[in-house]
């Protein structure tokens, strides 16, 4: 196989700590990603900081051997205290590669891509990745199929084998395996929830390991057997694993607005470095229909003619904006407001979305909902430690009901908490519905975390449906904390990890409302409403296949009976008001009129028949500051049919 040795090459890359990345074959790196020797001390504190995670804090403890069951001979899911005890037990005859690897087959068989154990630099401190990207496809005889999703030429120079492929074509074997097989062997430690994720977690592995938590290949190439999409021909190339060398940062916090925010995290780590390598080289086939950029770079949008109407497009690359969630909801509000306001449906792309601020994805819901939407709830387990933490450190100033879930249960043996939520139900109301035409949410195995968060938020408050890639989400259903950012904070019992290693853990589990009330969403994921299987067209269209399929069925659907609009902007001045806020509004029998979050006044306006009535508003002459003005439109068994929130300067 012909391999040419290059430069190393800088470049930058969004969301990874370096200024600049080192690419190299792993041919050439191979003996530089090494474990570090553990004293017996480091041995140790490695051991004893697992344990306190797994034991006292792990909040999907007991969940995860129920849905997977326990594995007798070590090849599927271990039970994570049991496991772990048993590996203290032999740790001493065990070198520090073999219980660090030892360690890493507990944590990745818990399949929580929320709950990890990132191996000590500089093992990992690298990227190892195949310039291809493989995706889960179905045959138009319904069977599971893999394909070369996409390709890139960036690395032509590491591995010139690969201009000899094309998107599209199928993937026969994987060195020497055949595909399915070869996935299959792979899914325990991909770490994918649920059999859907499972699968594309565990085929990502096999073009993309992170060392932080993956050990290297074991060769220094891959060999796949391929068939043309074209000529039915198949063929075969050895790729060579390309090396990306960086340094990877422990989680840190400067001051207690940081700490907050990172209590309201729910993100896959690994998929985002993974996501940013593959934005980088060209790979990644989520988004590419959204032509218009916006102030944060995690959003896109476009509108796109379908069958005579025009269908506006969101893409919601990730929950952790690029400006802040406050701003990012204005955004989105901006959009739905003016550019997007005339679509006649609106499909959100948050397919391969790897989550991010709970918080942010919980507010978006109200700007699709006439009524009032709820929060995502969370609990924790019960543990002396958790105790500790929520009542005599700085976490208990955030939040008391955070406090009292669990000193509610303090000395009980209540396995759990009751649940509690980040906002209260009217804090997650308060900027209203935006857009009132139908809303669909297209998802796939990899929209994880926040991602989950988002799209069973909007199937619970019954605002969206739900379009699938594949059958489920990917199912990351817990708030995510570092182990450094407790060292940080609090000090004993949780010691400074050597080495820069550091861990995550599950900490609140995440518990579902509306028809799926009390449903986890860990595991099981957002079921989707109406699958739409990634397919060999949709790989080469763009996924436009999809699109249209998911914009006509939103289409066909019937619009509100109840509808509104106002005259004037949503953030205005009472002077350019003139003191008064005009709409109309069409099969609306009541409307009524909050000011400041107190309800003022029910309007009779009754607007029945052909046409849309005219509503002309009066505020009060007294208004001082902002003012939020909120109408809440109302049929006539009094139930929501629209809201719209007002702004007045």
């Amino acid at each position: 196989m012909f391999k040419k040795t290059l430069l190393a090459t800088l470049i930058s890359i969004a969301g990874i700590s370096s200024a600049s990345a080192q690419f190299s074959l792993l041919s050439e790196t191979r003996n530089d990603i090494t474990f570090p020797e553990y004293t017996t001390q480091e041995r140790q504190i490695v051991l004893d900081q697992a344990k306190l995670l797994l034991d006292d804090l792990y909040v999907h403890k007991y969940e995860k051997d129920i849905y997977y069951g326990t594995s007798p001979n070590q090849t599927g899911h271990l039970s994570p205290v049991a496991s772990l005890n048993a590996l203290i037990a032999q740790a001493d005859s065990l070198s520090t590669e073999e219980l660090n690897i030892r360690l890493q087959e507990i944590f990745l068989s818990q399949r929580d891509l929320h709950l990890n154990y990132n191996f000590p630099q500089p093992y990992s401190n690298f990227y190892n990745f195949l310039p291809v990207r493989f995706a889960q496809t179905v045959a138009d005889s319904g069977e599971i199929e893999v394909r070369l999703s996409s390709i890139s030429t960036r690395y032509l120079n590491f591995a010139p084998e690969i201009a000899q492929a094309t998107a599209g074509d199928k993937v026969i074997s994987y060195n020497g395996t055949p595909i399915i097989e070869a996935v299959e062997n792979n899914i325990v430690y991909g770490g994918g929830s649920n059999p859907h994720a499972g699968f594309v977690r565990a085929l990502d592995k096999l073009r993309g390991k992170s060392q932080r938590s993956q050990l290297i290949p074991e060769a220094d190439s891959a060999v796949l057997v391929l068939e043309s999409h074209l000529t039915g021909k198949q063929y075969s190339i050895d790729v060579p694993w390309v090396t990306y060398n960086y340094a990877p940062t422990t989680s840190s916090t400067s001051n207690t607005a940081d700490l907050a925010a990172a209590t309201e995290e729910s993100t896959d780590e690994y998929a985002k470095l993974s996501k940013a390598l593959l934005k980088q080289s060209g790979m990644l086939e989520s988004g590419v229909l959204a032509n218009q950029a916006t102030a944060d770079n995690t959003l896109s949008w476009s509108i796109i003619p379908v069958d005579g109407k025009n269908v506006g497009y969101l893409h919601i690359d990730s929950f952790s904006p690029s400006t802040s969630p406050n701003e990012a909801v204005a955004i989105i509000q901006g959009l739905l407001d003016n550019e997007l306001s005339t679509t006649d449906a609106l499909v959100i792309d948050v397919r391969d979305n790897p989550g991010g601020n709970i918080i942010y994805a919980d507010t978006l819901f109200q700007l699709f909902s006439p009524k009032q939407v709820v929060p995502t709830s969370l609990r924790y387990i019960n543990t002396e430690v958790n105790q500790y933490i929520m009542q005599d450190t700085i976490f208990r100033t955030f939040g008391e009901n955070w406090v009292k879930v669990l000193t509610d249960v303090e000395g009980t043996e209540a396995k759990y908490t009751d649940v509690a939520t980040y906002r209260t139900t009217p804090q997650i109301n308060t900027v209203g519905q935006a857009y009132y035409k139908p809303v669909g949410v297209w998802s796939n195995a990899r929209t994880y975390s926040s991602g989950d968060v988002f799209t069973c938020g909007m199937q619970d408050n019954n605002v969206a449906t739900i379009f699938g890639e594949h059958p489920s989400t990917g199912a990351g259903g817990a708030n995510v904390i570092a182990h450094n950012i407790f060292n940080q904070y609090i000090g004993a019992p949780f010691e400074a990890l050597p080495h820069g290693q550091d861990m995550r853990v599950s900490w609140r589990q995440m518990v579902r409302s509306g028809h799926n009330q009390n449903s986890l969403i860990e595991d099981h994921g957002c079921k989707a409403d109406i699958n739409v299987s990634y397919n060999l067209e949709n790989i080469l269209n763009n996924s436009t296949t999809n699109f249209n399929t998911i914009a006509q069925s939103l289409l066909s659907q019937p619009l509100p009976n109840a509808t509104v609009s106002f005259a004037q902007p949503r953030y205005e001045t009472n002077a350019n008001l003139n003191g008064v806020i005009s709409f109309e509004t069409h099969n609306t029998e009541l409307v009524d009129v909050y000011i400041n979050g107190a309800k003022v006044e029910r309007l009779p306006v009754f607007a029945y028949g052909q046409s849309a009535k005219t509503v002309e508003y009066t505020l009060p002459a007294d208004l001082q500051g902002t003012t939020v003005v909120k109408f809440v439109g109302l049929d006539s068994g009094k139930t929501p049919v629209w809201n719209s929130t007002r702004y007045v300067f």
